[in-house]
């Protein structure tokens, strides 16, 4: 299983890529409680997912997402919004900057465990409550799952009878670099958006904005397949 692209959690309201902030406008003009986002890693998946549950959550959203400055904002921005659930594998959780729970990060303090790889089955479940709860700031509730290709069978199983008929006003992005490894039952409880490809361009020019040389950016994004995330972590580890 792939693992996904370890990239710094976005700390502004809309992505940083010009192609990422055209998908999220398109995302926002449309109706639906469930969206799977889904393409091969390196496109963006998880910095789309994060600015449309921030967009969703926003106190004053624009049609072009959230506005990074109301209450909401900064409660997502410091990883603390009590509307908003991110369900990952702890590995992910903690490459990405979230807190984990209370009682799994004392279970890896006590060292009785690691950090997990997969989605845990009795986090999906917290979840499952967390949606049943009342909004808190009169928003919605939103779950972002990401990669949702960690979740097993029985994590999976959990999820489906909420997915399908969410209680509420509660939202769900999934974000997954191999869809195809998800229950179809999952996949067809969602409406799909799957990620564009930018032009080398202007996926050129988006490295350069991040630190990378320019005359390294082609060579860093051809080893890359073409996928601008995946050429900027082998260009911060190369």
């Amino acid at each position: 299983m792939t693992a996904p692209t370890e990239q710094p959690a976005p700390s502004s309201a809309t992505p940083s890529a010009p192609w990422l902030r055209r998908q999220l406008a398109q995302l926002l003009a449309q109706r639906g409680h469930a969206w799977l986002l889904q393409g091969p890693s390196g496109l963006g998946q998880y910095e789309l997912g994060l600015a449309l549950a921030q967009a969703w959550l926003c106190g004053q959203p624009t049609p072009d997402g959230a506005c990074g400055q109301c209450g909401s904002c900064h409660l997502v921005a410091s990883r603390g919004h009590p509307d908003l659930v991110v369900l990952m594998p702890e590995t992910v959780l903690l490459a990405l900057g979230w807190p984990l729970s209370e009682s799994a990060q004392k279970d890896i303090d006590d060292k009785k465990r690691k950090p997990s790889k997969e989605i845990r089955v009795d986090a999906m479940r917290s979840t499952v409550e967390f949606a049943q709860r009342t909004s808190a700031r009169g928003r919605g509730t939103v779950v972002l799952v990401y990669p949702a290709e960690r979740m097993n069978t029985i994590t999976a199983n959990a999820l489906l009878k909420t997915l399908e008929e969410p209680p509420g006003d509660t939202r769900f992005v999934l974000a997954s670099d191999a869809a195809h490894q998800l229950l179809p039952t999952i996949r067809s409880r969602c409406q799909t958006h799957t990620l564009l490809w930018p032009d080398a361009t202007e996926a050129q020019a988006w490295l350069a904005g991040q630190g990378v040389a320019a005359g390294d950016a082609t060579t860093w994004l051809r080893a890359a397949g073409g996928r601008p995330a995946d050429a900027l972590a082998l260009a911060r580890s190369g």
